[in-house]
């Protein structure tokens, strides 16, 4: 059941789109779609041909609505806490995934479904969009640990204290959202394309590093970056390295004119 509620598909080179297709409960997660998802991304890690995953969610009305609130009712108190374990475990290597992630937010997305687009590198949405972490409503606690770093101390108090659901518009303009766009899986897969363009290496680099470098001083994330790009770049050519930008410069007409 799980694998009919997550769709698969190609929308350009080097793009994977994953689609939780649950919009008669706003894509709302059961364990076992959030397992199907984790499986999906496990394989495309180690597929050459994906270089960007976007994660969106059916319907046009919601990206997330959250975890299955019926299914965690239904469940033995010992089961769900060996569930949410697992789902805690899940959500983090969607953060460390080695390739960049895009969420498409189309639509609402609450408490988990705004776990997910926080954790995405890249987060596209739109007129219709609303988002809220809503933990606090039950007692609990959720991005206490990433949310401050997007969007400042300040404003992740006001998320995170209130549960307030907020505007695509404000949300954005907070940085919750990097991206907002009237169409919001044009422009996510848009945002694919222009990163899947780039040298995977490369682009995978920028990620790690961005993922290591909170709590390290400043000068350690400078040394680190400077280890990292010799390693990377040690064994191509100064031909090979800017074979794009060589490709597109104009004839120059002076000798020596860069």
């Amino acid at each position: 059941m799980a694998e009919k509620e997550l769709r698969r598909d190609r929308p350009a080179p080097g793009v994977l789109r994953l689609t939780l297709d649950r919009p008669h409960v706003h894509n709302a997660m059961p364990i076992a779609l959030q397992r199907a998802l984790d499986t999906a991304l496990s394989d495309a890690a180690h597929e050459d041909s994906v270089r960007v995953v976007i994660l969106a969610g059916a319907g046009g009305r919601a990206f997330c609505a959250g975890y299955d609130l019926e299914e965690l009712e239904a469940m033995p108190p010992e089961v769900a806490q060996s569930s949410m374990a697992a789902r805690e475990d899940m959500l983090w290597r969607y953060l460390i995934y080695p390739k960049p992630t895009v969420a498409a937010v189309d639509g609402i997305a609450y408490g988990a479904g705004t776990m997910y687009a926080a954790c995405s590198d890249l987060c596209v949405g739109g007129p219709a969009t609303t988002m809220a972490v809503s933990a606090a409503k039950y007692g609990g606690a959720n991005l206490t640990w990433l949310l401050d770093t997007l969007i400042g101390a300040a404003r992740a108090r006001d998320l995170l204290l209130t549960a307030r659901a907020v505007p695509g518009e404000e949300a954005y303009r907070m940085g919750l959202l990097t991206r907002y766009e009237p169409d919001v899986g044009e422009a996510a897969l848009q945002v694919a394309k222009d990163i899947a363009a780039q040298p995977p290496e490369g682009i995978r680099q920028i990620k790690q590093l961005l993922l290591d470098g909170p709590g390290r001083s400043l000068r350690a994330r400078y040394e680190h970056e400077n280890s990292v790009v010799y390693s990377t770049l040690e064994q191509q050519s100064i031909t090979d390295m800017f074979s794009t930008f060589f490709a597109t410069r104009p004839p120059s007409t002076t000798t020596g004119e860069v």
